[in-house]
């Protein structure tokens, strides 16, 4: 595939924390709006030395190899809007007439999970063309683009199959009757007797073939079919089969067009500093050293900081360190305190207030067993940190970011500078350096068009890695108390749950600001335990909202990977206190889901679960029915004192069809990782400041920390789910059954840190 480099439209078991859519506005797309210039080698950002010399170095390595994998072009710089000749069959197929491609539209962030190959190859196997031949251009911020399912313009929550597979399938089957029915009105035959394939219309009677652009125009102008015939399964030819991932050649060579690499011509850089207290009150901001240094433009005061504009990002980074900013606590920044908060976390266990938003079944007798678990708070941390390039007049708004919120941005732009939606235009940049649900949040977007406002152009801003660390909105941390009412023979007969969160959802979806007042519920905190994939006669789930002053918002696994932890660890204590072992347990509170039962005999058929392990290794189990799909984990471990050695982890999902064998793999291999951070690191507070500001305090599983990885698939016949999210989910209550199977002691709180253990490097020959 050919992909364009930028087509955007315009118990004290915590320790201390160490067819609407198929619609087109006309069959020729708009020309340029001035303000979308079109794209060449100036909009990088300005000394690309280091990045044209990995360009160059890499052509030769991967001429033969990479572009070879892709049997495809790779084509050049493409211009931010569509040609004034092109022509759109649906919002989402452009063709330019005399052009031997086919433009999809690619409405979804990649964000490396690999959705800007899966979704254009659904689009494409169903319009009939041809693989090698097809530039991607990344959707513009319009209603078209929305998800269906939520009618909102974002990239998260393991949504985007689950939302557009249907919708991709429809419209290229769309374009392709349509082109269809051009071509057969041109040979005067009847369009059953035709098809597509390889970007052409073939009558197969008399073996005439005409390119899809040859017919476009014509094509362009027929309705839209709302119900088009779909193709058989079996004539799928790029759906269900692994293909190379258009964005790795891109991203190796140097060419991928990030936030950070976006720029426009007269475009100035801004640098950010924020108080250093998380609600604090900004006392003092001393600029005077500043605003002398090389290159500076301006020094803009912010509510809670300072912004430096300059000619260049470093000159301006430079500038910063020349400030002086000064700020005092509140009484909101004095709750900013890991300590203080876990305190308070007890209390509310103990004593509430709840909301019940479950309470189903009669009360059942029998013994009681109960325990805590804990999940500190996390940091996205994001590879590239948040940026955005703003050009804001007094007429007009134009925002390039590597955003996962197209219509959370627009509305919050919208608000602060009191512009009509139709002068707010939002446009996402080819590829994003990690999101993990971040980009979600406008903030940053809304700093750089305040900025541009103020200093009347272009400009984009770069927040450095401390300042992307403390103003992160965090997973919030949580804490979970569960009570099992157990029969003669051990199995669980009720389940209760009480469960302190702050809110996840609040930041990124304000209509639900209403439930949180009135309800006091946030259902995002509560996946994973409502409702359970497990069979209990009763089951009873209270929640204590907290109220932080710690900013928190949704991260990969949102609820279900600190609800899961808990629970899949406590499904293994009871197994333990019955005298069973996990699996045998989890079998007998599914046995009402054959397909679960069929993910768990294959992770215990690949894991050899049952065999005996040498002393000192564990093996742990721990399962999820989670974003639309199950999955299973077993995790091995070799655990020496305090040191743990991760030995392998085996995962089993069903998520309906695996559209994509390779990249569904890699999400899951992917996911291991990032759940493998979840139990090794956490970000911790002390009197309103964030005490890990970058990777040094903070830091992800290294390569040596890493096992094989072992991945399959089963396929139920189940709908379509989301595989990006759920992969980190199962690993941190596998990985702590697997400890206490060791022998080793039994973590209730994640990261490990917490029960005293840390991860063991694998030596490096």
């Amino acid at each position: 595939m050919r992909c364009c480099r930028a087509g955007v439209s315009a118990s004290s078991a915590w320790s201390a924390p160490s067819p609407a859519t198929a619609a087109r506005p006309s069959s020729r797309s708009p020309s340029p709006h001035p303000m979308n210039p079109p794209m060449t080698d100036t909009q990088l950002l300005p000394d690309p030395t280091r990045r044209r010399l990995l360009q160059a170095s890499a052509a030769g390595l991967l001429g033969g190899f990479l572009v070879g994998a892709q049997a495809a072009r790779l084509v050049g710089a493409a211009s931010l809007a569509p040609a004034a000749d092109t022509i759109e069959l649906t919002a989402w197929v452009r063709i330019t007439p005399g052009s031997r491609s086919v433009a999809l539209v690619v409405s979804q962030a990649e964000i490396g999970q690999g959705i800007g190959t899966t979704l254009p190859a659904v689009l494409a196997d169903e319009l009939g063309a041809d693989w090698a031949a097809v530039d991607l251009v990344t959707a513009p911020r319009r209603a078209e683009f929305k998800n269906p399912k939520y009618q909102w313009q974002f990239t998260g929550n393991s949504e985007s199959i689950q939302g557009f597979y249907e919708l991709m399938r429809r419209m290229g089957a769309a374009a392709r009757e349509m082109l269809v029915q051009a071509a057969a009105a041109r040979w005067g035959v009847a369009a059953d007797g035709c098809d597509t394939e390889n970007s052409e219309v073939v009558h197969a009677a008399s073996g005439r073939r005409l390119h899809f652009s040859d017919v476009a125009e014509a094509a362009a102008g027929l309705p839209v079919p709302a119900q088009p015939r779909l193709r058989e399964a079996a004539r799928q030819r790029l759906v269900g089969r692994a293909l190379p991932r258009v964005d790795v050649p891109a991203k190796v060579d140097g060419s991928a067009v990030f936030g950070i690499d976006f720029a426009l011509p007269g475009m100035l850089v801004a640098a950010i500093r924020t108080m250093p207290l998380i609600a604090g009150e900004l006392q003092r901001v001393d600029t005077r050293r500043a605003a002398r240094e090389p290159g500076v433009k301006a020094v803009l005061p912010l509510p809670d900081g300072v912004a430096v504009v300059a000619t260049r990002y470093w000159q301006a980074r430079r500038a910063l360190d020349k400030l002086t900013v000064t700020a005092k606590p509140t009484p909101a920044s004095a709750g900013v305190d890991s300590a203080r908060i876990e305190a308070d976390y007890r209390r509310a266990l103990a004593d509430g207030p709840w909301a019940t938003p479950v309470n189903e079944g009669a009360a059942v007798e029998g013994e009681v067993f109960e325990a805590d678990y804990f999940n500190g708070f996390a940091a996205h941390a994001t590879m590239e940190t948040m940026n955005c390039v703003a050009h804001v007049t007094a007429e007009r708004c134009v925002i390039w970011a590597p955003t996962q919120g197209q219509d959370l941005a627009a509305a919050a732009l919208q608000a602060v500078l009191g512009l009509p939606p139709e002068r707010v235009e939002v446009n996402r940049t080819p590829y994003l350096g990690g999101g993990f649900g971040r980009r979600l949040l406008p903030d940053f977007v809304v700093q750089a068009a305040l900025i541009s406002k103020a200093v009347g152009a272009p400009v984009q801003l770069i927040w450095s890695r401390e300042e992307d660390m403390r103003r992160d909105a965090f997973r919030p941390a949580s804490a979970l108390r569960l009570s099992a009412t157990l029969a003669a023979d051990g199995l669980p007969r009720a389940l209760r749950a009480r469960l302190v969160s702050p809110t996840i959802l609040g930041p990124v979806f304000p209509p639900i600001q209403k439930v949180l007042d009135e309800q006091h519920v946030d259902p995002s905190a509560l996946e994973g335990l409502e409702p359970p994939p497990y069979r209990f006669e009763a089951r009873r789930l209270d929640f204590h909202l907290a109220r932080l002053a710690v900013p928190t918002s949704v991260m990969r696994t949102t609820g279900f990977g600190p609800n899961l932890f808990g629970l899949e660890s406590f499904i293994d204590e009871l197994a333990l206190k019955a005298g069973s072992d996990g699996l045998t347990l989890r079998r007998r509170l599914l046995a009402h889901r054959p397909d679960c039962l069929a993910v768990l005999a294959r992770a215990a058929e690949l894991s050899g679960w049952g065999q005996p392990l040498p002393p000192g290794q564990g093996r742990g189990l721990a399962f999820a029915e989670a974003f639309g799909s199950l999955l299973a984990t077993v995790v091995d471990v070799q655990v020496r004192g305090d040191a743990v050695r991760l030995l392998r982890i085996v995962s089993v999902a069903d998520c309906g069809r695996v559209l994509d064998p390779g990249i569904a793999r890699a999400n899951l291999e992917g996911g291991a990782v990032f759940g493998l951070a979840y139990a090794k690191a956490e970000v911790t507070f002390e009197q309103g400041r964030l005490l890990q500001d970058n990777f040094g305090g903070y830091t992800p599983p290294y390569l040596a920390e890493v096992p094989p990885i072992v991945v399959d698939f089963v396929e139920s016949g189940r709908p379509l789910g989301g595989i990006a999210e759920i992969g980190p989910v199962t690993v941190p209550p596998a990985l702590a059954n697997a400890i206490h199977a060791a022998g080793g002691r039994r973590p209730r709180a994640m990261p490990i840190a917490r029960s005293g253990l840390h991860f063991e490097q694998e030596t490096m020959s």
